[in-house]
């Protein structure tokens, strides 16, 4: 079974920033990449609602994902902050998938209008 890691630069970020997440993959402690298929998705669990729906990445031992101005976009102009989470798979469908996950926070930048 392969082990899943997400790593991110910063755990607060300010709405319509953006950054690159990181996926490990190991296998009793050794890099490996996913025997089947590598997945992500992206959810704000403030709102409960889905920004990014499960995408494929193509497998390795390391995979850098994109987390766009557009993912983090406040949802509710009423919250101070949105709490988001992103969540890595390895072998998705498949008995020995095995999922890692980051959560942080998008701290709602008033009166911003660029990201609708």
């Amino acid at each position: 079974m392969t082990d899943v890691f997400v790593t991110i630069p910063h755990p607060i970020v300010k709405e319509a920033s953006s950054f690159t997440a990181t996926a490990y993959f190991r296998v009793a402690g050794a890099a490996s990449a996913p025997a089947t298929n590598a997945k992500y998705r992206i959810d704000n669990l403030s709102t409960g609602s889905k920004v990014v729906d499960w995408t494929s990445l193509t497998p390795a031992v390391s995979i850098s994902i994109s987390i766009t101005s557009a993912h983090n976009k406040i949802l509710n102009n009423t919250n101070n902050f949105e709490r988001l989470q992103l969540t890595v798979v390895s072998d998705r469908g498949e008995t020995s998938a095995n999922y890692g996950t980051v959560e942080w926070k998008v701290e709602n930048v008033y009166g911003y209008t660029g990201n609708t």
